[in-house]
């Protein structure tokens, strides 16, 4: 029972360190998500803005193809001038053209517009990633040895998971099982030794003293019947 006992409280302690580390490990992530939080947001803004800039560059294209086109048109109607029949025919073809006229000249006025703010934009652009560049300098030193540090712990992890495995197939079976429900439980331990005043070292429950004569014998393992974790006696 002696070894038993001494297995178990190993297996807990193994247990104990490896949700240690594991808490270890999940504190590096907020500290990245801060780290690396003014990178992220710059990124964002460099990608709206070279969006947007795209955007203005497809509706420059846009308009001129318009007024192109829109000019190609207005020579068609010059060409029919000279063929009209009559003043009012002249009339209504030159109304037309005046009206294609203005509509290229705005779709021209539009595009020089955009392309104005198309150069704003490169410029903004330009300005945000000689930014971001000085900014992933400035954090990447803290972001590294947070990196390491977490793979560290992650090395650690490991060999404290594959020691528990290797500890773990030597138990006896029906043992591990048990702890292994002990475990799942809501107590905060599964080994805890039984007091000298008879009490369950957990929850200081008061064993009934049947109880406490079989545990300080070593009779199988006995769980505390308020906390259900696994007793031994010291």
């Amino acid at each position: 029972m002696e070894d038993l006992k001494t297995a178990l409280l190993t297996l807990q302690g193994l247990d104990t360190e490896i949700a240690e580390a594991r808490s270890r490990l999940s504190s590096f992530d907020p500290q990245l998500a801060e780290v690396s939080q003014p990178v992220t947001a710059l990124e964002a803004e460099i990608g709206a803005t070279r969006t947007r800039l795209e955007d203005l560059r497809r509706e420059v294209r846009r308009l001129e193809a318009a007024a192109t086109q829109k000019r190609e048109t207005l020579g068609r109607y010059e060409d029919r001038l000279s063929r009209v029949r009559n003043l009012r025919e002249e009339a209504a073809a030159r109304a037309e053209m005046d009206l294609i006229r203005r509509a290229a000249d705005a779709d021209d006025a539009e595009a020089i517009e955009l392309m104005e703010q198309a150069t704003r934009t490169d410029l903004k652009l330009d300005d945000l990633e000689k930014n971001l560049e000085k900014l992933c300098a400035e954090t990447e030193p803290r972001r590294d040895e947070l990196l390491s540090a977490k793979s560290e712990v992650q090395d650690q992890l490991t060999v404290l998971e594959d020691k528990r495995n290797n500890h773990a197939i030597r138990l006896d079976g029906a043992a591990l099982r048990l702890y292994e429900r002990v475990r799942m439980g809501r107590a905060s331990m599964v080994v805890a030794p039984l007091t000298d005043e008879g009490a369950c070292g957990h929850c200081f429950n008061i064993l009934p003293l049947q109880e406490q004569a079989e545990i300080r014998r070593g009779d199988g393992l006995r769980r505390c019947e308020a906390c259900g974790v696994i007793l031994y006696s010291e």
